[in-house]
Parts: C-alpha cells; structure tokens; sequence
C-alpha cells in the first residue's frame, strides 16, 4: 500500500486481496496436510481398537464452523463503515486476517 496507487481504495483492495489470495493458499495446504494425519490418526484409532475414528470429521467440522465465522465477522467488520468507501478494504482486511490465523493454527504456530 506503500507504492504509488496503492494509497487509495482500489490499490488498497488489491493490496489486500492479493495477500488474500497468499493466505488462501497457505491455508488450503495447511489444512490438506492436517487431514491427511487425521486420516492416518483415525485409521491407528481403528487399528487399536480403542475408539472410533472420529479426528477427520472433527477437522471438517470445525473447518466449516471456522469459515462461517469468518465471513459472519468479516460482514460484521465491513458494517461499521456504513457503506462508506472504507468498506471493501475492511472486509477484505478481515478475511486476509482470519484465514492468516486460521493457516497459522493449522500449521501448529498458533496456540490458543
């Protein structure tokens, strides 16, 4: 946002969106490897006999808990604005933060 045209309400949305697009990617990686050792998890749960595998749908579920999450707060983030042009930098702002949390979580940095 820092070059020239960035410091206006398209360049910051393309600033924004292509860190998006950045996180977007990470994340859709991030949580193929955590299903991939869900998968692995369940099968030695199944294997042991000592429970149902259950680690991969738990995965989904909170991962489609998450998503609704974030477009609800991002929406939320985008109304303060009140229509008003700051809008569309906001709720892109919002998502590129959620799914930059969320990557960080899936990849094991973000303890909570």
């Amino acid at each position: 946002m820092n070059t020239p045209g960035g410091d206006n309400t398209f360049g910051m949305m393309k600033c924004l969106q292509q860190e998006l697009e950045y996180w977007d990617k990470k994340l859709n990686a991030a949580y193929a490897n955590r299903i991939a050792i869900a998968k692995e998890n369940d099968a030695e749960l199944v294997k042991a006999q000592s429970g149902t595998k259950n680690i991969e749908n738990s995965l989904r579920k909170m991962q489609r808990a998450w998503i609704a999450f974030r477009d609800a707060s991002c929406i939320y983030e985008q109304s303060q604005w009140m229509g008003g042009t700051g809008a569309g930098p906001a709720g892109l702002a919002c998502h590129m933060q959620e799914t930059a949390r969320q990557t960080l979580k899936l990849e094991g940095w973000w303890s909570q």
